[in-house]
């Protein structure tokens, strides 16, 4: 093959790659100027969950099968790719490994935030980015490609990384993704991103990205792959179809995007998996607020060792274990001197009535 037959491939590869970011960043204003589309990838026949090296798109029925001249190292080695027939296969192997891929991609909402995930375990097992999910212990609504949703609660994160892992308690079957690993990546190797920009939208669905590694460390990885609002915690994805990553947030440049290496995740998971804030210190959580310089409380948060003593909005604290509380400072003083998972009384002040609370201290961080 001449130079300049080669340059023109290299060319054309890069030209794909540049149209996969176009689509991208301009998801969601097609999406609102002109009628759903349908994604190549929705197409595109799978064989059980199994990639198939050899499967034709339905599409193009002259997409050739490589022959052992078409090498494909190129795919995982950080070189381009060579001939037609390599960048014919790329394309059917990227829709391929994003059908296998979309199965097991959600989307998350916490409170008004939404966000992307992955089930990576038939016991319901989600990774996702720290800033998705916020904090250990709230509940979220998950809902799954193929229409169905459910309640999860949030666990461990890792703030400093941007993971975190939430959980779907259910008996039911769900789709997921093998782990593999992103110690070995090489810069130049070809990958797939997926997630929800701008949201779920049943309609459009979700939208692939195929780019390349450009950097990897034991932190971070940056891509190419361009990322929108809603994409955060969605799956970085090898041509093998194993996650190697999480979305995590945009650089510098449209085309410098940060995704936590899915090492990350192996190495903390049992931490994670136990609700903890991975490099936080735990320390005795209640579940109130106070008026400023007084003992009144003002917020309740739904769900937490206060809330599910019974404490009401309103509610003059008049004592903590048996110590008088008149302001915040009181209050803070009592609450560092008390032990996780504990029974504690407290005496509040209601419609001129003195009512006796029993709450179980909860584990906060800081």
């Amino acid at each position: 093959m001449s130079l300049d037959l080669k340059q023109m491939f290299r060319m054309t590869s890069a030209l794909l790659t540049f149209g996969f970011w176009w689509v991208a960043a301009e998801a969601n204003v097609l999406a609102q100027d002109s009628p759903p589309q349908t994604t190549p990838s929705q197409n595109v026949p799978v064989q059980d969950d199994k990639i198939n090296p050899t499967a034709r798109s339905t599409q193009e029925t002259s997409v050739a099968v490589p022959t052992p001249e078409a090498n494909l190292a190129f795919m995982f080695d950080g070189s381009n790719p060579t001939s037609l027939d390599q960048l014919r296969f790329l394309e059917t192997r990227a829709r391929e490994v994003a059908e296998k891929i979309k199965k097991a991609t959600v989307n998350i909402r916490v409170g008004q935030a939404q966000g992307t995930g992955i089930v990576v375990s038939q016991d319901g097992y989600i990774l996702t980015a720290a800033h998705v999910i916020g904090e250990p212990d709230i509940e979220a609504d998950v809902f799954l490609a193929d229409g169905r949703n459910f309640k999860a609660k949030t666990l461990g994160l890792n703030r400093r990384f941007d993971s975190g892992m939430l959980r779907i308690e259910t008996k039911e079957s769900l789709p997921y993704l093998d782990i593999g690993e992103s110690t070995d990546l090489k810069p130049g190797q070809w990958v797939v991103a997926i997630g929800h920009p701008g949201g779920l939208d049943r309609e459009r669905g979700m939208v692939l990205r195929l780019g390349r590694l450009l950097a990897n460390s034991k932190s971070v990885l940056r891509t190419d792959c361009v990322l929108v609002g809603g994409d955060s915690g969605g799956p970085l994805a090898d041509l093998s179809g194993n996650l190697i990553g999480i979305h995590s947030r945009i650089g510098s440049q449209l085309w410098d995007n940060l995704h936590v290496p899915i090492d990350a995740f192996s190495d903390e998971w049992d931490q994670l998996a136990a609700g903890e804030i991975v490099n936080e210190t735990p320390r005795p959580y209640l579940g109130f607020s106070l008026d400023n310089d007084s003992n009144i409380v003002t917020e309740i948060n739904p769900g937490k060792p206060a809330d599910q003593a019974g404490m009401k909005k309103g509610d003059k604290i008049l004592k903590i274990e048996g110590k008088v509380i008149s302001n915040k400072e009181d209050v803070s003083e009592v609450v560092d001197t008390l032990k996780v998972g504990s029974e504690i009384r407290v005496v509040v002040e209601r419609d001129g009535n003195h009512v006796e609370l029993k709450l179980k201290v909860g584990r906060g961080w800081r």
